[in-house]
């Protein structure tokens, strides 16, 4: 996803879900293999959220599956370019063949584009930076994800009805783009209404709490469309609680698909769906491990599908996701 500039610095280090994951590495390097074989270095932009944590243990695992070809470390910046910049730099020092980033912010691109001209593979992940000093940009389409969205809220809704849409912080790209996808699904329904919600900044009690306050102004809604699973998790726990809510229960649609305990609330009907947004690290490890390899790649830019994650294939979704955010 591209940078906005102000708060949207913010939100692309909040954007994905909320708390309960494996232990994030945060400082030190993670390596899978050694020796003289190829570096392929991770300059992770932080480790602390879960979507990241999984994006970390894909990573990870895929660089394992090609152990007797390249060597693997990671090493997470806690969204500090600066600090990015100098794991960069000391990766540099070990003279890695592919390096994998996923930038903290744009001031990132002073380390990319040296890493670049000095001849190294730079592969960006998930955030990308201006300019076109980089081999490969791996990443989800937030606009297509909100669109998918919105046109299952209109489905679901018979093409009628009034949709709550609860927003990440207003100028950051993800927050943009997945608004833009989800209204051009909504505006093709005329018998849609949306009500923009307020900006709760991907997080589950900002979410919460101003689903508590919009319930107690008793307008009525449909369904509640979140730009992220943790908003939509803290506007179902508002509802639940609430005293003073809608006859039928409405439908709760989020984005994210990282952590079980939205996979588990789906299966309960709690949550209607969600739409995955992909973490970007495995495709980025095969594109690494064909650099490697000599080969060439087909293309710069490498756009990875959305996959909507409802009650009737929530199983066989964490069966086929096993690193899920605890």
């Amino acid at each position: 996803m591209k940078f906005k500039v102000g708060m949207g610095l913010l939100a692309l280090a909040l954007i994905g879900c909320g708390s309960g994951a494996s232990t994030p590495e945060t400082s030190g390097t993670t390596p899978v293999a050694s020796g003289d074989k190829p570096l392929v270095a991770f300059a992770q932009a932080n480790s602390a959220d879960p979507w990241r944590q999984v994006f970390d243990a894909d990573t990870k695992s895929e660089a394992a599956k090609h152990a007797d070809l390249i060597s693997y470390e990671a090493q997470a910046a806690e969204d500090d370019p600066n600090k990015q910049i100098n794991v960069i730099d000391t990766f540099m020092l070990k003279k890695p063949k592919v390096l994998l980033v996923s930038p903290a912010t744009e001031a990132v691109k002073t380390a990319t584009d040296k890493a670049f001209d000095a001849g190294v593979q730079v592969i960006l992940l998930d955030r990308s930076v201006p300019g076109d000093k980089f081999t490969a940009y791996v990443g989800g389409d937030n606009k297509e994800i909100g669109r998918q969205a919105g046109k299952y809220i209109v489905e679901q809704l018979g093409g009628k009805g009034t949709v709550l849409m609860i927003q990440g912080i207003a100028d950051a790209s993800a927050t943009v783009d997945r608004r833009e996808g989800a209204m051009e699904s909504f505006k093709a329904a005329p018998g849609i209404t949306v009500i923009s919600g307020d900006d709760c900044k991907y997080q589950r009690q900002a979410a919460q709490a101003y689903m508590d306050s919009f319930l107690q102004s008793g307008k009525p809604f449909d369904a509640v469309f979140a730009h992220n699973d943790e908003m939509v998790i803290g506007a179902y726990m508002a509802y639940d609680h609430a005293a003073k809510k809608p006859a039928k229960k409405p439908l709760f649609v989020g984005i994210d698909g990282c952590q079980q305990e939205i996979v588990n609330m789906i299966k309960d009907g709690k949550i209607d769906a969600t739409f995955k947004y992909p973490v970007p690290g495995p495709k980025g490890v095969e594109l690494a491990v064909d650099l490697v390899e000599g080969k060439k790649l087909e293309g710069k830019k490498f756009i990875l599908p959305t996959e909507k994650v409802t009650k009737e294939n929530a199983d066989a979704y964490l069966t086929a996701n096993p690193n899920l955010a605890k």
